[in-house]
This record gives structure tokens, sequence and C-alpha cells, in this order.
């Protein structure tokens, strides 16, 4: 292996230690590390020297652990800061959480799974809010519904192949019952999901601009199972493609003039 490889594969390895970083439970040893690597502990442990020195993992001093550091939260930030989705709906979140007693996410695509970047509830809303990082598989939200409705057949082929993890008896698993879903969500021009990931909650979701048929974001607003009814269902599915609409408009997306949201 060359220098050039070899240096663009310490480093594609560092960016893997950050994801490992990123996700449950957020702080490994660097033998861990080494495993989830399949590395040698010596190269685990360089890996994380340098991190270390660029400041994006630290160690804690009594475990030996090592977890993201604050300045991690910097970098990743920028995407945000920089994010005219996130400004688009931002308001219209807001508008949202204010209207009715739930928890409001914005969630965009990453790698087959929802990624949910901005989260709203004021007091009294349940407490079953999607931390602003967290990503969720396609097949198990109501926000992965609407993304999956935008899908090429062979795309929505693939993921629900790879969708292994059942989360409540009511998660969507087979490949069949998602496409009578994608028609249903079409239909209606929002998604539902009822105990498909969190039992005692059902979720309503909106897309948000996008090019064709794909949308660019989700608006998704979680409800406590109690409040479900039909009538419900269909006053606060239209508030949450109201919010979807404003936000599409924010984003200077046509689409948003039709008065039921921009997607589909």
């Amino acid at each position: 292996m060359n220098k050039v490889s070899t240096a663009m594969s310490s480093t594609l390895r560092c960016l893997k230690v950050l994801e490992l970083l990123a996700e449950d439970p957020f702080e490994l040893s660097f033998t861990d590390l080494a495993a989830k690597l399949d590395v040698p502990k010596a190269s685990a442990h360089r890996l994380c020297t340098t991190l270390i020195e660029a400041n994006l993992i630290t160690q804690e001093p009594a475990s030996r652990r090592y977890m993201l550091n604050s300045h991690a939260l910097w970098v990743g930030s920028g995407y945000l800061r920089h994010s005219p989705i996130y400004r688009a709906a931002f308001f219209p979140m807001q508008e949202l959480a204010r209207q009715v007693a739930g928890t409001v996410q914005l969630g965009v695509m990453d790698q087959d799974y929802v990624l949910f970047i901005h989260s709203v509830g004021y007091p009294g809303a349940p407490h079953a809010f999607a931390d602003v990082g967290l990503r969720r598989p396609l097949n198990a939200t109501a926000s992965g519904k609407i993304f999956l409705a935008g899908m090429a057949p062979d795309a929505l082929e693939r993921i629900m192949a790879k969708s292994t993890e059942r989360y409540t008896s009511s998660t969507i698993m087979s490949l069949a019952k998602m496409k009578q879903e994608i028609v249903q969500v079409r239909k209606r021009r929002y998604a539902r999901n009822v105990e498909e990931l969190l039992p005692g909650y059902w979720v309503l979701a909106a897309g948000v601009g996008g090019q064709e048929n794909s949308p660019a974001a989700v608006i998704s607003l979680t409800l406590p199972l109690e409040e479900f009814s039909p009538e419900n269902e269909i006053t606060i599915a239209g508030l949450v493609k109201e919010a979807a609409r404003k936000a599409s408009l924010q984003l200077g997306h046509a689409g948003g003039k039709r008065g039921v949201g921009s997607w589909p």
C-alpha cells in the first residue's frame, strides 16, 4: 500500500471512529474501537490520539473510554447553520407546535435513514421527541414513508430488503405491505405511523419542497395514542401539511402554493 492510500485509509478510519462514538453507548475503549474497526489495538490508539489532538474526541480519565468532544458539535452544527431547509422550516414548526400539543420534528435523508435535525415541543407536549442527530429506519417512521413514497421501485425494494429491525408488532417489514402503505401516502398526501416505532404514540408527516417526486425534508408531529381518532387525524394532518407547505414556500418551491403541502 503506497503512502497516499495509507493516509486515506487512516483518515477514513478516523471518520469511522467519530461515527461509532455518535451512536449508543456514545463512549468506547480503544479495545472496543479496535474490535469494531477490525484493526490492531495500537492502530486504534493512534487513531484516537489523532482525534484528541484535533479536539474532536476526549478520554474520560476514570474509565479511560473515548467520547465525542464539544468541538465535534461545533463542526457538525455547521450543517444546520448553513441549511436552507432548517431555516425554512423553523417558524412553520414553531407555529405547528403551538397549535397542537405534540412534538414537531424535521427530518432529512441520511444514508437510507431519517436523520432528525430539529425538534420543537411546548409544555404539555408528549416526551417522545427525536433528539437532534437521531437516525431511524425509513420503514419504521412516518417521515420515512414520505421518503419511500418518492423513491423508484428498485430503491424501495433495496431499502425494504435491508430493514430487519422490528420495533413493535406494527412495524412494517414486508415489501408488499409497504407498497400498499405508499399507495395511501400518495393518496392522502401525508404519512401516518401508529405505534410502528414507539408504543403509545402516533405520528403524522408531510413532505417539504424537493425536486420532482423526491421531498427535500419531512415535517412530522408526534402525539400520544389516546388522542388518535379518524376525526383528529383529518384535522391535525391538515395542520401538518400546512406547515410543510409554508416551509416549501420559504424554500422557493412553487408546489407549496397548492395549499396541501408541496409533496407528493
